[in-house]
């Protein structure tokens, strides 16, 4: 039986959980919701632990579904089935032997699907949209303890996917898949941040997927990591930065040997679209992690608004990523209705220092929209976040009609739904 640790993995939240459950089937996953409502407790699931608040906390039943059976269902309709506890990592190599790929995938291959796409986990490029965009239906326990599927085309779906944790466990994912395909990474180095940020969608346009790493301790001058599909021809130069002779790690000065392989070989994309390796933890060390979505008819403004805490940053922050998302119609997307620039920022694991700065970096980009990523950190009010996803009223109200006593909430989400 899988052990569900106590704290997330960075170590900055202890959960309160009073009991934690394995199930090793969807029949006992609903047991398990069944007897927490028996018992008057709340119930959250756990993936992977790495969201970096309390959003998947709970002071009743933790449920871990990482001892379901795996399950990767190819199906001739385009997509795949997949079980609520998998892997990215695990589902890639399965796909991978049927031909099939996933269109994008996030830094990390670690992470379950399901908890991914439950705060809208990303990875980069003009026209990829969020890992939540490619679910085609998916299956969850309701607080009764029954199984019900959402599909794709049905009223209210769109609420679903990016779901956090409102609707139960999610046991089943039916996701788009696409045929197997291979992605080349160069990164290219010292590149000016302002010519960077002045040359952004020429930059970028013609990329596949991309991370744009500032270094704050040398005035900003940035890794670009450009991945480009399988054969497309890749420049010595951009913008007078070169291409890498050696790998690279996105955190300055960081160890390069768990990033995954780069220096323009091209590889199948499920070990190139990630930054790190399934086989190695990528942490750089003890960390904290924020990031605000802007769209990208702001991103000129927005990007230049952050060199004014270059010192912050450089004694603060570990790293900095920016990237690129396409917009997308799930109701609580940070992409719904525009494409957006994705401002990452990994810190020290000082979580007490990074909110007392929240405040200001959030003031220096509430002017272009920026809205926050729901798993990490960050200060922005209840007020502002009803604005920021005005879809919030319609969740609350779907999810309050499924579970009317609140069994799958905690103090995370009353704090934001009231």
């Amino acid at each position: 039986m899988s052990e569900i640790p106590v704290t997330n993995w960075a170590g900055n939240v202890v959960y309160e959980a009073s009991e934690r459950v394995a199930p090793t089937s969807v029949e006992q996953v609903q047991d398990a919701v069944r007897a927490a409502r028996a018992s008057g407790k709340r119930l959250r699931v756990v993936g992977t632990r790495h969201c970096f608040n309390a959003i998947a906390d709970t002071d009743g039943v933790h449920v871990t579904l990482r001892d379901l059976p795996r399950r990767v269902e190819v199906t001739n309709e385009g997509s795949a089935w997949v079980d609520g506890g998998i892997t990215y990592a695990e589902a890639n190599a399965a796909l991978a032997e049927h031909g099939l790929a996933l269109a994008n995938l996030a830094s990390l291959p670690h992470i379950t699907i399901a908890g991914a796409i439950a705060t809208a986990t990303h990875g980069s490029g003009v026209t990829q949209p969020s890992l939540a965009s490619a679910v085609r239906s998916l299956t969850h326990v309701t607080a009764d303890g029954d199984l019900r599927i959402v599909r794709r085309g049905d009223a209210g779906f769109a609420h679903y996917p990016v779901h956090l944790g409102l609707f139960g466990p999610i046991v089943e994912l039916e996701l788009d898949v696409v045929p197997a395909f291979e992605i080349a990474t160069t990164v290219y180095e010292g590149l000016d941040y302002a010519a960077a940020v002045e040359h952004f969608d020429t930059l970028v346009s013609e990329l596949y997927s991309f991370s744009l790493a500032p270094n704050w301790q040398d005035g900003g001058r940035a890794l670009l990591f450009a991945k480009r599909r399988g054969g497309d021809a890749a420049p010595a130069e951009i913008l007078g930065a070169r291409a890498a002779t050696s790998a690279r790690h996105p955190s300055p000065g960081a160890d390069p040997v768990a990033v995954t392989e780069q220096l323009g070989v091209a590889g199948p994309s499920y070990e190139r679209l990630t930054h790190f390796r399934s086989e190695f933890e990528p942490s750089v060390g003890e960390e904290v992690q924020s990031e605000y979505l802007v769209p990208r008819e702001h991103a000129g403004a927005a990007l230049s608004a952050l060199p004014q805490f270059a010192d912050v940053f450089a004694t603060l922050a570990h790293s900095m990523e920016i990237r690129a998302v396409a917009g997308d119609d799930l109701s609580l997307s940070p992409m719904r209705g525009a494409d957006v620039v994705a401002v990452h920022i990994t810190w020290h694991r000082d979580p007490d220092a990074v909110m007392r700065f929240l405040p200001r970096l959030e003031a220096a980009l509430e002017p272009f929209d920026a809205r926050p990523h729901w798993g990490k950190l960050y200060a922005t009010s209840r007020e502002r976040m009803l604005e920021l996803f005005p879809a919030l009223p319609e969740v609350d109200a779907e999810a309050r009609g499924l579970d009317p006593d609140g069994m799958f909430r905690n103090a995370w989400s009353e704090a934001l739904f009231g």
